[in-house]
């Protein structure tokens, strides 16, 4: 039978190995295995972030609006979709997510393939609001505001974060620069 909660022990090529039934087995011995992370947009031009739990992994530090591990019976995109639901309380149907890239596990990603995902957020039709006990505060605020306090502050925020937050600001320079620069 399989746990619920089991997780895949991965290869070099993200494919499955074998099962582990918790967190805390994957993160012993360095085992590559797999996490996403949720960048949204607000529409107006904000980001929502979150200030992740003391008691978790990367524990007061500031991080994509949603992140988490990939279970054992579910794709990148489900696990997103489950994970903004159990954080955020939102439904996101997974039409709606925008693939960004697929990082390659490292020291920074906690020995993590990591799929990006955004998701553009209309506050009218969607209520955030924190609904576990792994977030302990959200906030909304301009890229132009993200992008200097993660250069003036890096050690604030998870170092997942910092990868996952540049993969991002690399789509936004290629499609929506003057967006940053008129303070968006």
């Amino acid at each position: 039978m399989i746990h619920e909660e089991s997780f895949a022990v991965v290869d070099g090529n993200d494919n499955f190995m074998y099962a582990v039934k918790d967190k805390e087995q994957l993160h012993r011995g360095g085992k590559l295995h797999r996490s996403i992370h949720l960048i949204i947009e607000v529409f107006g031009g904000k980001i929502i972030i979150q200030k992740k739990a003391p008691h978790t992994e990367n524990g007061g530090k500031w991080s994509s609006a949603v992140s988490g591990h990939v279970r054992l019976v579910e794709k990148y995109q489900e696990a997103v979709v489950r994970e903004a639901k159990e954080e955020l309380g939102i439904d996101i149907d997974k039409t709606d997510l925008i693939n960004i890239a697929k990082v390659s596990p490292s020291e920074e990603t906690g020995n993590e393939f990591v799929a990006l995902y955004t998701y553009l957020l209309d506050p009218e039709k969607e209520d955030v609001r924190i609904s576990c006990d792994e977030v302990e505060e959200l906030i909304t605020c301009s890229l132009k505001d993200l992008i200097t306090d993660v250069e003036k502050n890096e050690q604030n925020y998870s170092p997942a974060f910092i990868i996952m937050f540049n993969m991002f600001l690399m789509l936004y320079k290629e499609n929506r620069m003057e967006e940053i620069d008129n303070g968006s």
